[in-house]
């Protein structure tokens, strides 16, 4: 029998499927962009063919292992999908079908979501050389590497737009799981940006930014750094969890000091890779909780019956078949949770007062290193939130050097509540100002140093 069969209640499906994808290809093309392809990628094509397989495959992933459902209650996936293989059949060319899957994963605001194409950065050029964030004084450069833009100065327009319109423009392309995770991804992605363009700054002069020719300074990405103040209290700068060389030689300079009276963490814009289990016990004098974790479960039998319900009228049903199907609405999209363990801390290498320094750039294995470190009293955390994004992704590649990734576990704190597109909420909020941009002050690291100086006396 077509259709479905609940002890006799028959629904039958509607037809017209070589229909709907005539709809999908002929109906409007691609939305308008404010995102203008550079010159060097009008030549470059997708057949028909692999774009079709390239968004059903995604949209099959994100279907079956996306684990983030409670983070966009309100997207319908099959209306966003249909939206978007409208745009990506109908793209000109690689650069445009490029934009239309990026905004699909964004849609789902999740941070370890999302597609790449390497061929973007091939023909994107140079970086943009400068990056921005939104303060009270409005959008301030906060890191440049060319002349013409000094980290504070307070920014008016973008490419002749006004500058939080031009950033706007560009979120909708990137996967975050919070607004201030995306804008700080944006001026990592050139080919968002046009090869040159004027800035204009509050103080009225406008300045060009030039990058095929401008001349950039050596990137401004620190380096693994150790060392002992005069005071004896022990820093220790972690880039990323990414290398496990630093996560070795961060224990080894603990253990080497475990007698300094204050210890200061920096991991500022640690963007992370694997999660430092070995030197969260080194620290830890105490039994602490990582995340609980939650991942997507479906049952078909059940997804079934949501969708009877869906497509159907209340006048469809008679009171024991909508009550029967009633019963299993709230099973669609179940989550299974796994509680952390309680850990007992294991011999730990330094025991003495712990201080973190932590930004919005600190993320994925960076926010498993804070948490447990915070949430269980062990260290007071300095500086800004955290990115409030983790989890692990189902990965896969194609072979036009394309990849997406849909994150398949969603993290929330010990205790139950939100962590994603939240983060870690810092004991001291320390944040910047466009004058200590400017003078190249560090107020998060002197108010770290102030603590730890205390503590190195006795005073605290």
């Amino acid at each position: 029998m077509d259709g479905i069969s609940i002890r006799g209640f028959v629904v039958r499906p509607l037809a017209g499927l070589l229909l709907l994808l005539l709809v999908l290809i002929t109906s409007a093309g691609p939305a308008a962009a404010q995102v203008r392809a550079p010159a060097a990628a009008a030549a470059d094509s997708l057949p028909l063919q692999h774009r079709a397989w390239i968004a059903s495959k995604i949209y099959a992933s994100v279907q079956a292992y996306f684990g983030h459902w409670e983070a966009v209650p309100d997207l319908d996936l099959d209306a966003a999908y249909r939206d978007y293989l409208a745009e990506a059949l109908a793209a000109p060319g690689r650069f445009d079908f490029d934009l239309a899957t990026l905004a699909f994963m964004a849609r789902l605001a999740n941070g370890h979501s999302g597609f790449a194409d390497r061929w973007l950065f091939d023909v994107g050029g140079r970086p943009v050389g400068f990056s921005a964030r939104r303060s009270p004084d409005g959008w301030v450069v906060h890191t440049s590497r060319i002349g013409v833009l000094q980290p504070g100065q307070v920014l008016r327009s973008i490419d002749g737009r006004p500058a939080e319109e031009f950033v706007q423009e560009r979120l909708r392309y990137v996967p975050a799981s919070s607004q201030t995770e995306a804008v700080r991804k944006v001026w990592f992605r050139s080919y968002l940006f046009p090869e040159s363009f004027p800035v204009e700054l509050a103080d009225g002069r406008t300045v060009r930014v030039d990058r095929p020719g401008q001349e950039l300074a050596p990137s401004s990405s620190r380096a693994y750094e150790e060392r002992v103040e005069p005071n004896g209290v022990a820093y220790v700068y972690i880039p990323t969890f990414g290398n496990p060389a630093m996560e070795e030689q961060a224990v080894a300079f603990l253990r080497a000091n475990s007698d300094a009276p204050a210890l200061i963490i920096d991991v500022r814009a640690n963007g992370g890779g694997s999660t430092p289990t070995a030197l969260i016990e080194a620290l830890m004098d105490r039994p602490y909780r990582g995340f609980t974790e939650a991942t997507s479960v479906t049952y078909g039998l059940f997804e079934a019956y949501a969708k009877i319900v869906r497509e159907n009228p209340p006048s469809a049903f008679n009171d024991y078949i909508r009550g029967y199907l009633d019963a299993f609405q709230s099973l669609g999209r179940t989550q299974m949770r796994m509680p952390a363990a309680l850990v007992q801390p294991n011999d730990p290498v330094y025991t003495g007062p712990v201080f973190v320094l932590a930004d919005g750039g600190c993320a994925s294995a960076c926010e498993d290193f804070v948490m447990p470190l915070q949430f269980n009293g062990r260290a007071i955390v300095i500086g800004e939130r955290t990115s409030g994004s983790t989890g692990q992704p189902y990965m896969h590649g194609f072979d036009e050097q394309m990849s997406f990734r849909v994150s398949t576990k969603r993290a929330y704190f010990p205790d139950g509540s939100q962590f994603e597109g939240v983060g870690i909420e810092p004991n001291l909020e320390t944040v910047p100002t466009p004058v200590d941009l400017r003078e190249g002050r560090d107020p998060v690291l002197d108010r770290a140093r102030a603590l730890a100086a205390e503590a190195a006396s006795g005073t605290r």
